[in-house]
């Protein structure tokens, strides 16, 4: 999935530069940019709707990739943070601290 989330990334950048610098970029290997580049420039509104629709699609890839772990209120793994999933060790370990500082603190 962050292969994913990288590539549309890219993409959205690739897109703004080819927006911005493709009449430069193409000029200086000697060619014409293709008519996408100024179909883009004629239409602005529509390119940026696109650059926007490629975000949406990489936030709700990443919210696809969302996995916590919540102990009364506590966040005891978070594989958004960690990028990650958690070792079992890890979750025993992280429980038994919340439930000890909880125990002492009634």
């Amino acid at each position: 999935m962050q292969y994913a989330i990288r590539s549309i990334r890219a993409a959205q950048v690739g897109t703004v530069a080819f927006y911005f610098l493709g009449e430069q970029l193409f000029g200086m290997i000697g060619r014409r940019p293709p008519r996408l580049h100024s179909q883009m420039q004629e239409n602005k509104v529509l390119t940026a709707v696109g650059v926007y629709a490629l975000d949406v699609v990489a936030q709700t890839f990443k919210s696809i990739n969302a996995f916590e772990i919540t102990y009364n209120g506590h966040v005891v793994h978070s594989k958004l943070d960690s990028g990650r999933f958690p070792a079992p060790g890890e979750l025993v370990s992280r429980m038994q601290q919340l439930m000890l500082s909880e125990s002492a603190s009634q």
